[in-house]
């Protein structure tokens, strides 16, 4: 399934208000607020045959986006962890 994360970057104070209208963009898989470099990750993915283009110019045009960067993935090229779960119970 062809996909891309979005990498978002807001005007200060708008990272809550920018998060819930990205996120009822048709094809946004999740949304995320982050520290570090960007205030917010987006997964996008659409069906086999249409192309990310759509989702990401929905995207930019949000008020209080400030920038993006954008990352396609590599259809066929992904696997989902076990995550913490496995690891069990933290210890002490």
């Amino acid at each position: 399934m062809p996909g891309a994360y979005v990498m978002v970057n807001t005007l200060p104070g708008m990272e809550k208000p920018v998060l819930d209208e990205i996120a009822q963009i048709p094809g946004v898989v999740s949304v995320e607020g982050v520290y570090g470099e960007f205030d917010l990750i987006v997964r996008i993915e659409v069906p086999v045959g249409n192309t990310v283009d759509f989702v990401i110019n929905k995207l930019r045009k949000v008020s209080g986006i400030k920038s993006t960067r954008t990352v396609s993935t590599i259809d066929g090229e992904r696997k989902s962890g076990t995550g913490m779960d496995y690891l069990g119970p933290p210890s002490d």
